[in-house]
């Protein structure tokens, strides 16, 4: 939607709220969280793994929504159908807030001192970043940008296309060339794609400014050719969001899918840095800004060569660890909500952590108690781990509801 009904919407939380001093918490969050990596990330980055070698790597970014708004919605079922057939991140969050900075970490591993959702000045900065880098590496690079009027347009907007969702044009070593038209997107011949491509919608067709159903059918009218020939081609087809609604933890939907892919959900804590570190590990590159300092999302690969075939899950013996399923758990905003989380089996004492919980509530480690007053509102996911003291683990994820009433 346009820029004034999302501050609108913003303005009238604050407004509800200001008594509580909720503005102050979410800016000292949303900072924190801009400085600081994944929390279970290590402050050094380590040698990268093992990575698949890519021929193509295309990624689609969608704006301002929060997880439980695209995973488990009937509003999006091709995307869901993606997710549950490849690899879905549930603690996958954005690092700030408006849009346009955070496009700016997730392609240059820093907001390079963006705050809003102002025009840049197009060419103007140096900074290291992801084409950049690749081109540095032989590898070939383009955006495909729905809107754009022209290959290498550097126009602030034009229709539903919005300059602050494109932070290429603003490097003076990114060619200006590589910013392609939607229409250069070679629909039935995607073996001449770039290595690495970004696709960016309209802010109609990335849910911005239209509902999420819209987004939905548009992807699988336009991606999903790519899909089934990237499943079997040796490439990759990456969805993430800029941020969530505001509303919430700015927890987002990531979603893996093609050749090398492991079909499941991945609860690790990860954000847009640990996404670009993962593009520059694919493909070999030096790694931009904050990305240096984090771990790719390595867990959601094979290894080279075919599919793996997936592991059978071992069926549990009395004695196995296991957390039984929370099932779906509705709270009211800024009111008092528990939630216990319990385990059976294992070695005792156990021990408990959860990630995806909004702002208000916490975890206590040894009871598996979920207490607070939640501050948000929509659904989103919370990732549960018990560990036992020999080491062994379980894992549960239940949709948690918030209300306003």
């Amino acid at each position: 939607m346009p820029r004034t009904p999302k501050r609108a919407r913003w303005s009238a939380l604050i407004a509800a709220v200001g008594a509580f001093g909720l503005l102050g918490a979410f800016t000292v969050a949303n900072s924190q969280a801009a400085d600081a990596g994944p929390q279970s990330a290590p402050a050094a980055a380590s040698a990268a793994a093992a990575l698949p070698a890519y021929d193509h790597v295309v990624v689609v970014v969608y704006e301002n929504k929060q997880y439980g708004e695209i995973i488990g919605s009937a509003n999006a079922p091709y995307i869901n159908q993606l997710a549950n057939n490849g690899a879905s991140l549930t603690a996958m969050k954005a690092l700030t807030h408006p849009s346009q900075p955070n496009y700016f970490n997730l392609f240059s591993g820093s907001t390079q001192g963006i705050t809003g959702d102002g025009c840049y000045v197009p060419q103007s900065m140096t900074a290291a970043n992801l084409g950049q880098e690749l081109i540095a590496a032989g590898k070939t690079f383009a955006t495909y940008n729905q809107g754009l009027p022209s290959e290498g347009s550097t126009v602030c907007t034009n229709g539903q296309y919005a300059q602050k969702h494109n932070p290429w044009f603003a490097f003076k070593n990114v060619p200006l060339n590589t910013g392609k038209t939607w229409a250069q997107f070679p629909q039935g011949n995607f073996a001449a794609l770039p290595d690495f491509s970004f696709i960016v919608p309209d802010q109609c067709n990335d849910m911005h400014s239209c509902p999420v159903s819209t987004g939905d059918t548009w992807t699988k009218n336009n991606i999903d050719a790519y899909a089934q020939w990237a499943k079997a081609n040796n490439s990759l087809l990456v969805l993430t969001w800029d941020e969530d609604n505001f509303l919430g933890s700015n927890q987002i939907a990531t979603v893996f899918y093609g050749a090398h892919v492991k079909t499941g959900r991945y609860g690790t804590a990860f954000n847009h840095y640990n996404l670009l570190r993962t593009f520059e590990d694919l493909f070999g590159t030096t790694h931009a800004g904050n990305a240096a300092n984090v771990q790719p999302i390595s867990e959601v690969f094979g290894t080279g060569g075919p599919d793996p075939t997936p592991t059978p899950t071992p069926t549990p013996t009395p004695g196995d660890l296991k957390v039984t399923d929370p099932g779906p758990h509705t709270c009211k905003f800024n009111q008092s909500c528990t939630i216990q989380i319990t385990a059976t089996g294992g070695k005792p004492p156990i021990r408990y952590a959860a990630t995806g919980l909004p702002w208000g509530l916490t975890m206590d480690a040894s009871s598996g108690r979920i207490s607070g007053k939640p501050w948000g509102s929509g659904t989103v996911q919370i990732a549960v781990t018990a560990t036992d003291s020999a080491g062994a683990t379980a894992n549960a994820t239940f949709p948690l509801t918030i209300n306003w009433f």
